[in-house]
């Protein structure tokens, strides 16, 4: 018995690997540009809050790094 499976497993081709892994990047790459547009956005309209700008661009150079990686890079 295969564990009550009826049908075989099946694996995905390379090809088809990177097209849905470049699919899902742009998609989550289009939703993190939307999140940095908005935080960006509340940035210019509240006044006098203070920000650590260095630990904000990093924390967005270190998600945008990690997306590309993950989706963009790696075979």
């Amino acid at each position: 018995m295969n564990g009550g499976s009826s049908s075989p497993r099946t694996s995905i081709s390379p090809a088809d690997l990177h097209d849905l892994k470049t699919f899902w990047g742009a998609i989550f790459a289009g939703i993190f540009l939307l999140f940095v547009w908005l935080f960006l956005k509340s940035v210019i309209r509240t006044r006098g809050i203070k920000y650590n700008w260095f630990s904000v661009v990093l924390s967005f150079f270190a998600m945008g790094l990690a997306l590309y990686v993950i989706f963009f890079v790696q075979p």
